[in-house]
């Protein structure tokens, strides 16, 4: 088992959340500072308990997020949800099941694949050609994540040229919600889009974490030309 731990998520993710804010600020013209202070708010409302609203506060809120650092699978959905409402306003949709239907979650996620190629994960995109990374790539940046457990559970399946099927095992995890997934859905768009491949669409309509679907296996499904 890797530092990680089977529930818990690499800092740079929740850095990239806060960048995304910023970018998503100056992109529609809206104060950083008091979003900022509205997703804080929103946060610490949601956080759900005294000692999670005090980690929040000393963790993420109080100074630098490390990337290298790891954080409780429960922080990115207080953020997600947190990031929803004080972007889009109260009542505002938390998830998509399609890259046709793009969200705040699915966009934070598409904008941390299109951020992590040219930095963290440089190592992981470059050279790469779409199909390749998804079968052989993909999984290595999913392990450095969440850990060997985590990886042990997620395969990857060609179904024919431009078409693939991503299956993960969230099963038992506290990260499993429809917002995580939804993120999914942004960083396979964001990966491919970064790779130069065209048309992308990421379904995911096969969810574990919906109730619909209580004791099965995530599914994306995944096309391109």
């Amino acid at each position: 088992m890797s530092e990680a731990g089977s529930d818990r998520q690499l800092g740079d993710f929740i850095k990239g959340r806060l960048l995304f804010i910023e970018v998503y600020c100056q992109e529609h013209g809206l104060d950083k500072e008091k979003t900022l202070a509205a997703v804080r708010e929103a946060a610490l409302r949601l956080a759900g308990t005294p000692e999670r609203e005090q980690f929040l506060k000393d963790k993420v809120f109080s100074g630098v997020v490390l990337a290298s650092a790891y954080f409780p699978e429960w922080v990115d959905g207080v953020f997600l949800e947190a990031m929803t409402v004080a972007l889009k306003g109260p009542g505002a949709p938390l998830y998509t099941t399609s890259s046709k239907r793009p969200c705040i979650t699915s966009e934070a996620g598409r904008f941390n694949a299109h951020r992590q190629a040219d930095t963290v994960f440089k190592a992981f995109f470059q050279g790469k050609k779409p199909q390749d990374w998804l079968k052989y790539t993909f999984l290595s940046i999913y392990r450095q994540c969440y850990g060997v457990d985590a990886a042990n559970k997620f395969s990857v399946e060609e179904a024919g040229p431009g078409h693939f099927r991503v299956t993960v095992d969230n099963r038992g995890l506290e990260k499993a919600s429809r917002m995580d997934c939804s993120t999914g859905v942004g960083y396979l768009y964001g990966a491919l889009e970064t790779l130069g491949a065209l048309d992308i669409v990421v379904t995911h309509d096969q969810c574990g974490a919906d109730a619909a679907f209580a004791g099965k296996l995530c599914v994306f499904d995944v096309t391109w030309t």
